[in-house]
């Protein structure tokens, strides 16, 4: 738990405060199903927000596994009983969006200049709310006990992680379940300057790894515990562990990638107008103030300070993602990587 109940009282004030929220006389007249790849703390914080300031009522399903939660909508696509898919990067939504599952909307706040282009989809199927880097994780005393003696290096570059000391000691994802996993993934094939190049990294990375976790927080916990001395991880959810009191030390390394997290409508939901009053929500400079200050994110609004404790995305080495292409070829790229890899762990 990232902070005691106490803790949480005080900041959902705290948020009520930051986003001009006071008492309404009318009950929630409406309601909303949000299906969310986010941490259950982040999704609190904008439900304590969201309800009061508009009347409607939210219900959320939380599941810190974006790919998961896009397979329960493409389910349910004959018969939607979502409005929201909240969470996840963009890769995760695009393919509902390719198959007609998504509702295009086009939020004010999108055409206002103060969010890059870079985060807005043209169609309007999805819509990026916050953004983050790929981080390695290092539990520093297992590292010094178990890496160190046998000539392993601080893992400072994602190459360092090849090296045979860090043989079946760290934690990655499932690119199929985990938006993250698959922008590892894609990450590698572009850092290494080719498909055929990046899978025989991933291969020989996989030499390293003791398991593919399920979900984006997953990794954290394996490499407190010690059940792996580093791993992959969200800058986000990593900064919210060393926050709580949790071990542990984290490096952005060169050539790194990022996400989009995305929010999007379901297309034939039970409620679209409320879905589109919940998409104005969470762009909105309020919104993003508290997704930044409390869920450990960065901002996509350029109005919107970061958090004092992160460096700035400008100074930051990312690799040349080519997204429009990790976005066509995610399914094929994901199934490749089960034939050639995940497979072999079953």
């Amino acid at each position: 738990m990232r902070v005691a109940w106490m803790a949480r009282i005080v900041v959902l004030i705290l948020v009520a405060v930051v986003l001009g929220i006071g008492p309404i006389s009318a009950a929630p007249s409406q309601t909303i199903v949000v299906y969310s790849g986010m941490d259950e703390y982040t999704m609190e914080v904008l439900t304590k927000a969201f309800e009061p300031k508009t009347g409607i009522k939210v219900e959320s399903l939380v599941l810190a596994a974006a790919g998961t939660m896009s397979a329960r909508v493409r389910s349910e696509a004959s018969a939607p009983k979502a409005d929201i898919f909240i969470g996840g990067s963009a890769e995760i939504h695009e393919p509902l969006a390719r198959d007609g599952l998504l509702l295009a909307y086009h939020p004010q706040e999108e055409t206002s200049g103060r969010i890059p282009a870079e985060y807005v989809d043209p169609r309007g199927l999805w819509h990026g709310f916050y953004a983050g880097p790929l981080v390695i994780i290092v539990n520093r005393k297992l590292f010094d006990q178990e890496i160190k003696p046998r000539g392993g290096p601080y893992p400072r570059t994602w190459d360092d992680l090849l090296h045979p000391a860090y043989a079946g000691r760290i934690a990655a994802w499932n690119p199929a379940t985990v938006g993250g996993g698959y922008i590892f993934l894609a990450g590698q094939i572009f850092r290494a300057g080719g498909e055929d190049k990046g899978f025989e990294w991933l291969k020989r990375f996989d030499a390293s790894v003791r398991i593919y976790g399920p979900t984006g927080p997953s990794t954290i916990p394996l490499v407190v515990r010690g059940e792996a001395v580093a791993g992959v991880a969200w800058l986000d959810d990593t900064a919210e562990a060393i926050d709580g009191g949790q071990p542990l030390e984290y490096v952005i390394p060169p050539d790194t990638a990022g996400e989009i997290g995305s929010i999007s409508i379901v297309k034939g939901g039970p409620n679209s107008e409320g879905a589109k009053r919940f998409v104005d929500f969470v762009l909105t400079k309020g919104a993003q103030e508290v997704i930044a200050k409390y869920g450990f994110k960065y901002p996509v609004r350029t109005d919107v300070p970061i958090r004092s404790d992160f460096p700035a995305l400008t100074s930051l080495k990312f690799v040349q993602y080519d997204r429009p292409f990790a976005l066509q070829n995610r399914d094929r790229l994901v199934k490749k990587w089960e034939e050639l890899i995940g497979s072999k762990r079953r």
